[in-house]
């Protein structure tokens, strides 16, 4: 089976040519943690869903023991570090993985201790322009308590082909 027979590539004006990935493979990418890069691995991602056409994307982080502060709950830090993660796999989801999004500024508002259990985060894309993207970011408990909130902008570059 030819794993890439569904890949579309896009050309940029700078002449790097990417790849663009239906629904499908992004699910059995994104499903697969060896194929996660090493930070999302780290944070503990799990795909939740995703929505191309509108924008967003939910997943899950397990906070590893070593994130825990000297109160027992998350560090900041690594609170911010789920919330980055969220908002620019989202952003690249909705370009179907065509761009990856450095973060350029990134404010978080911390709004309740992230506890060491799995939270939901949810990342969205509230416009894409030709070489930035603005996102925001929600984590929160599976019950939906609201535990941070993030806001960001990112620049757009080519997702380098594997």
């Amino acid at each position: 089976m030819n794993e890439f027979r569904d890949l579309k590539h896009t050309n940029w004006p700078n002449g790097c040519r990417t790849l663009q990935l239906t629904d499908e493979r992004i699910r059995a990418l994104l499903s697969d943690p060896a194929r996660h890069p090493p930070c999302a691995r780290h944070l503990g991602f799990e795909l939740i869903d995703f929505s191309v056409e509108a924008g967003w994307a939910e997943m899950a982080f397990t906070p590893r023991p070593e994130f825990a502060n000297p109160a027992g709950d998350v560090q900041g830090g690594f609170v911010c570090a789920m919330l980055d993660d969220a908002m620019g796999l989202t952003a690249s989801i909705s370009q179907r993985f065509a761009i990856m999004v450095p973060t350029l500024q990134t404010s978080v508002s911390y709004l309740r201790p992230t506890p060491m259990a799995r939270v939901l985060a949810r990342g969205e894309v509230l416009r894409m322009g030709s070489s930035t993207a603005h996102l925001q970011g929600a984590l929160r408990l599976e019950d939906g308590t609201l535990l941070a909130t993030a806001s960001a902008s990112a620049v757009l570059r080519p997702f380098p082909k594997p």
